[in-house]
């Protein structure tokens, strides 16, 4: 699982960015929770987590918007594997 610990951002807002992570994953049928990052999906929810941490960047801090971001973001620049 990825840690969003990139900026200077507090406690409240982190958790924020792993809520919707999570939530991304879920949609998309993924689980948030693997932590090797080392099957197949791991590109994907890698650059679930980057998308997050592009929209907050931003000043993002909506959990549904930053799920939503997420998913819209990988839909359009990537294919998930087959299951």
């Amino acid at each position: 699982m990825p840690r969003f610990d990139d900026g200077p951002y507090d406690a409240s807002e982190l958790a924020t960015f792993q809520q919707a992570y999570e939530d991304a994953c879920r949609k998309l049928g993924l689980n948030p929770k693997t932590s090797d990052f080392v099957d197949d999906y791991s590109t994907v929810r890698n650059r679930l987590a980057a998308a997050i941490m592009d929209a907050a960047r931003r000043g993002e801090r909506d959990p549904d918007e930053l799920t939503a971001f997420a998913i819209a973001f990988g839909m359009r620049n990537w294919h998930l594997p087959k299951r």
